[in-house]
């Protein structure tokens, strides 16, 4: 269950920062049962259908604001993910939000308050998606990863015929991950020249790693074990740089080769981490605490490694191999 509540999630400068979310559907309920038995000139009823409507509506786009955070490093990032999706740009003007029809403008600025500062009652309700159904989200949902895959896999078939690549009609890649140093191994394409291009196309800048988190992502159920282990592996080695198979493990704890225990080096590295807010900071270090004692609990080497695989065709463009039907 997501958590609920006003939180200033990135340290926005001149927007109140608290502790933990504060949940003011919550604290309606409060005064409203503080004032039950008693005259109040501002009456509020948490449970009129108006009210109801919100908050369930929020409940709603609180998922969609935690998934939106966890692809989002800074402010930046989610000004550029929230125009992307709706205006169709990465950088976006007052102007291209007032010009926008009222809904668009509605879904807009709830989902960017809601990415940036969680879900309270001050919506605006011009959003058609207050009065949803269960059905109209999932169909949303559906709608949001159709968009995603047709976006990938555009990118991906332009940098195929930039490199002059031509992936023939029955051909079909299988390309598997290596999640730890995001290194990809190819199957499928007869020309074993074009094999080589592709494999020189997923090694440039991020595109392994970013078509791994997009695997990742659109995986559906996975190992929890493997994904445990997964993310303290790249939480260790973005935080301190060192690697988490290579640690010494004794009591309990983990250790360099040159005897430091490894949670002092988080330490420092979320102490010196712009991107992490300032509030956020022994929140950070607790995450990285919880995911090294389960990995100590079960130990690296004994706990399974996170398997992921993805096809790519000229039909389909990317797709989950769980559609693959082998020939007999």
């Amino acid at each position: 269950m997501v958590e609920m509540g006003y939180y200033n999630y990135y340290n926005t400068e001149y927007s109140m920062s608290v502790s933990a979310p504060q949940d003011r559907y919550q604290e309606m309920i409060a005064r409203y049962n503080e004032n039950a038995n008693s005259l109040h000139s501002m009456n509020e009823d948490p449970y009129n259908e108006k009210n109801i409507a919100i908050r369930e509506f929020e409940e709603k786009l609180a998922v969609v604001a935690a998934d939106n955070r966890s692809k989002c490093a800074t402010v930046h990032d989610v000004y550029e993910l929230l125009g992307k999706k709706y205006f169709g740009e990465n950088e976006t003007s007052y102007m291209d939000r007032l010009n926008a029809d009222d809904a668009t403008r509605a879904m807009y600025d709830n989902e960017l308050n809601a990415t940036l500062y969680g879900t309270y009652q001050n919506s605006n309700l011009d959003d058609p998606r207050i009065n949803w159904n269960s059905e109209d989200w999932e169909s949303q949902l559906l709608k949001d990863k159709e968009s995603n895959q047709r976006i990938i896999s555009t990118q991906m078939k332009n940098l195929l015929d930039k490199k002059g690549i031509n992936v023939e009609d029955g051909d079909t890649l299988l390309i598997s991950f290596d999640p730890y140093e995001y290194l990809i191994s190819i199957e499928g394409l007869k020309n074993s020249d074009n094999l080589s291009k592709v494999n020189e196309i997923l090694k440039e800048g991020e595109n392994a790693k970013e078509l791994f988190n997009y695997t990742l992502q659109n995986s559906g159920s996975v190992n929890q074990e493997a994904l445990t282990k997964y993310k303290a592996y790249q939480n260790i080695k973005n935080l301190t740089g060192e690697n988490l198979s290579e640690l010494t493990l004794r009591n309990g704890n983990f250790y360099t080769e040159e005897g430091r225990n490894i949670l002092s080096l988080v330490k420092k590295g979320i102490d010196q981490d712009t991107l992490i807010p300032q509030d956020f900071k022994n929140v950070a270090y607790d995450y990285s605490k919880r995911l090294l004692k389960e990995v100590a609990e079960k130990g690296f080497n004994s706990m399974p490694d996170l398997e992921l695989t993805i096809g790519y065709s000229k039909d389909y463009g990317f797709f989950s191999t769980s559609n693959i039907m082998y020939a007999a």
